[in-house]
C-alpha cells in the first residue's frame, strides 16, 4: 500500500472554535514578534532556498524511512519519501503537480494529492512569508495560542502561536476531499538557532485523531543551491 496521501481517517481532529482576537493585539505586531523572535528578517531569507533531511517514522507498521524537502520560495516544493521498500517524489512547481512512485513513470497529480502538496508547502512558509501575505491572514485567538489563519486555493492552514516564546508550535490544515472536511495537525517543538535562524527539530503528525507519523530533523542546507530544473520531473 502506498504510504502517502492517506485520507481514509474522516473524525475531526480539531473543531478550532476561533474568536476574533481583542483588537489590543494587532496582526502586524504578532507577525514582527515572529519574525525577531526566530532570528530577524535577515536570517530568515535564508530560508527561500533551502533543503531539509528528516529521519521519519511512520506509525502505522513502525515503518522507518526519510523525507527529503526542498523548497523555494514562493511555489516551488519536492518532497522525496523513501522507505526500505519503496520510494515517493512529489513535485509542486507553481501550478503544476507530478507524483511518481518507485520507478513507475512521473503522472500528474491528482486533485487530493495536489492539495495535501498544497498543504505541505503552506506548513513550512515562514514568518517572512506570512507577513508578505498579510493582507490575507486572520488573527484568531485559540485558548492560550493566537491563531495565524490563511487561506488559498481552498486550502487552510492555521498557524498556532505561543505568547510567551512567540513561535509557531502547531499548524493545523483544513482540506476538503469528496465534500468530507478533513483537518490534519502538525505539532513543532525541540526548537534550536541554527546559524543565526530559530529552526524547530521534531514533527509530530496527526491525521484527525490519529498520530500518523514523527520526524525528526536530521539536516538543513540554507541558501541551497536550487533552481527551476530542481523542482522539474
Amino acid at each position: 500500500m502506498r504510504p502517502l496521501f492517506c485520507f481514509a481517517v474522516l473524525i475531526p481532529l480539531l473543531s478550532l472554535p476561533y474568536d476574533v482576537y481583542p483588537q489590543s493585539l494587532d496582526r502586524e505586531i504578532v507577525l514582527q514578534k515572529l519574525i525577531e523572535s526566530y532570528g530577524g528578517e535577515t536570517n530568515l531569507r535564508k530560508l527561500e532556498r533551502m533543503v531539509q533531511e528528516w529521519d521519519m517514522v511512520a506509525m502505522m507498521g513502525n515503518r522507518h524511512g526519510k523525507d527529503v524537502r526542498s523548497i523555494r520560495v514562493p511555489d516551488q516544493l519536492k518532497v522525496e519519501l523513501t522507505y526500505p521498500d519503496k520510494t515517493e517524489i512529489r513535485i509542486l512547481n507553481g501550478e503544476k503537480a507530478r507524483v511518481a512512485f518507485n520507478n513507475d513513470p512521473w503522472r500528474a497529480a491528482s486533485a487530493p494529492q495536489q492539495d495535501a502538496m498544497r498543504l505541505q508547502l503552506m506548513r513550512l512558509y515562514s514568518p517572512l512569508v506570512l507577513r508578505d501575505k498579510g493582507d490575507s491572514l486572520k488573527l484568531m485567538l485559540d485558548g492560550e495560542y493566537c491563531a495565524l489563519s490563511l487561506v488559498e486555493r481552498g486550502i487552510r492552514a492555521d498557524y498556532l502561536v505561543n505568547q510567551d516564546t512567540w513561535r509557531i508550535e502547531k499548524v493545523v490544515g483544513t482540506l476538503w476531499i469528496n465534500d468530507t472536511e478533513m483537518r490534519f495537525l502538525t505539532e513543532y517543538s525541540d526548537f534550536k538557532f541554527v546559524d543565526g535562524t530559530l529552526v524547530h527539530q521534531r514533527e509530530n503528525k496527526f491525521a484527525a485523531n490519529v498520530n500518523t507519523a514523527v520526524l525528526q530533523l536530521r539536516n538543513i542546507e540554507f541558501n541551497a543551491d536550487l533552481d527551476d530544473s530542481s523542482f522539474t520531473p
